[in-house]
């Protein structure tokens, strides 16, 4: 089929529109890579940067020989690791009985969930609560109060009641219990919903870091996100400014740095699971 010449002239503007979008997006990260590895001279130079000029990875080695930058490490690989596991079970816990129609007060209990999306407590009650069950300053603080969200809850839901029901009321005659059903039937059918919502706790824990400033104190629990705020907006670079046998990195590429190393794990990751991102966050919207 042949496209007139109005047809041309909108795929045309669609892609100069897209080009400039991605340029946009892209740019930013250019600019911070690309002062990361600049010499001292090059970092301090106001105005873009597209390539880095003077190259170097003192910035990197300096920010990888900070302890707290692993320490920063290892507590959010924790946070990760852990969080997205509690958050997964909790999650299916929660969506497979209410995905089920049999379910008593199905309705009330799934509006309750939808009451707490709109309604929140306050940080004072929050604080509270964490000091009453005693989590302050541990790292449990920054998974347990997460292990349930609602919208994910949802999600899943909706996932779950697009299974056809001959599927599960065939197992039932085969004398399958619900776990059975579940574990062999359900999940096996939801590993994209599942990597969904695994994608989406790993992006909120690797960001996340208002919980660390509002409960943790002890700078050995710091996440990296913590680490990285206290570089870029306290300005504290004594541990990297201080050198006396060379001349030290410039601010400017230490911060820059600091930005790499902690987007680092989702840009390592991300491309792999883009497939089931975009996938189950489809499947799980057509039936609500």
């Amino acid at each position: 089929m042949r496209r007139n010449w109005q047809d041309r002239l909108a795929v045309c503007f669609i892609y100069i529109v897209l080009s400039v979008l991605a340029i946009i997006v892209v740019y930013p990260f250019i600019h911070v890579l690309s002062v990361s590895l600049s010499g001292r001279g090059e970092a301090l130079r106001s105005g873009f940067h597209w390539f880095p000029k003077d190259p170097t990875l003192t910035p990197y080695k300096e920010l990888l020989t900070y302890p707290y930058i692993w320490k920063g490490y290892s507590n959010t690989l924790f946070r990760m690791v852990i969080g997205t596991a509690l958050t997964l079970i909790v999650t299916v816990c929660a969506a497979y009985p209410l995905s089920r129609k049999e379910m008593p007060w199905m309705r009330v209990l799934v509006l309750l969930l939808l009451f707490t999306m709109i309604f929140d407590g306050g940080i004072v009650p929050h604080y509270l609560l964490m000091k009453e069950l005693h989590l302050l300053n541990t790292r449990w603080v920054y998974v347990l109060p997460q292990a349930a969200n609602a919208f994910q809850v949802l999600v899943m839901i909706s996932f779950f009641r697009s299974i056809p029901d001959a599927l599960i009321e065939a197992a039932r005659i085969d004398g399958a219990r619900d776990l059975r059903i579940l574990t062999r039937i359900i999940l096996p059918l939801s590993v994209p919903v599942l990597v969904t919502i695994g994608l989406w706790s790993l992006v909120y824990h690797i960001n996340a870091f208002m919980d660390n400033l509002l409960f943790v104190t002890d700078q050995t629990k710091f996440v990296l996100q913590q680490i990285v705020r206290q570089i870029l907006i306290e300005n504290r670079l004594d541990p990297f400014t201080t050198a006396v046998n060379e001349i030290p990195p410039a601010p400017e590429s230490l911060k820059m740095a600091a930005v790499i190393i902690s987007a680092l794990p989702v840009l390592v990751m991300y491309p792999f699971l883009l497939r089931y991102f975009e996938k189950g966050t489809m499947i799980g919207s057509v039936k609500g």
